[in-house]
């Protein structure tokens, strides 16, 4: 791949990366609720959704679904109405309270599900339509065709990935840092505001017809 655009690629996607989305917010919740461990195993849910995306992308399906508005009417409502769902339960989410030995106090038995986060990080990755079709649009740009093009292509998607990986993680280390310094009420609240979000994003995403 030529190394001026591979450059050119890479600057554009950490700005997409680190701007706020689904994604973000499902990091920065997981990973002030779970700690760094569930931010990973939701972390790496989303990537497995990135992974799909890329493959449906690369093999043309993004120009299809950008052609179909009635496709990606229903994917969106589809995805809207999954992110509604995370967002009322991450509302009703009740933290359990259990007894430290070392001092008596009284802290958050935290109901952690490696499983569960997995799923809803590839959930959340698969619920946006305009991630698939941001990733159509976007790798086209950069290809030199002086160079085989499905090793561009495969360049691109896990240089994607690696970028992706690693701002999300920086957030959720972020959230988990903040949730341990400020205790259990913070991590409650951040449950409760980012179900908020969610159902936000979720309706913002339904209810485009772009």
């Amino acid at each position: 791949m030529n190394p001026d655009l591979w450059f050119s690629f890479v600057a554009v996607t950490v700005a997409a990366v680190l701007s706020p989305g689904p994604a973000v917010l499902l990091a920065l919740t997981h990973g002030g609720m779970n700690g760094t461990r569930g931010g990973f195993f939701a972390i790496m849910g989303n990537e497995t959704g990135l992974v799909i995306l890329i493959a449906i992308s690369i093999i043309g399906i993004g120009a299809v679904l950008e052609t179909s508005s009635q496709i990606l009417t229903y994917l969106r409502v589809f995805g809207g109405l999954y992110l509604i769902y995370l967002g009322f339960r991450l509302l009703l989410v009740k933290q359990k309270l259990s007894i430290s030995d070392a001092n008596g106090e009284i802290k958050p038995a935290k109901i952690f599900s490696p499983r569960k986060s997995y799923f809803q990080g590839i959930g959340v990755a698969l619920s946006n339509p305009k991630a698939l079709l941001l990733i159509g649009a976007l790798f086209p740009q950069f290809l030199d065709m002086s160079y085989p093009v499905w090793q561009q292509l495969v360049i691109m998607g896990v240089t994607l990935l690696v970028l992706s990986f690693t701002a999300l993680m920086g957030y959720a280390l972020i959230a988990a840092k903040a949730a341990n310094k400020s205790g259990s009420v913070i991590a409650a609240k951040m449950s409760k505001v980012s179900g908020v979000l969610f159902i936000l994003f979720g309706i913002a995403l339904a209810a485009d017809s772009r």
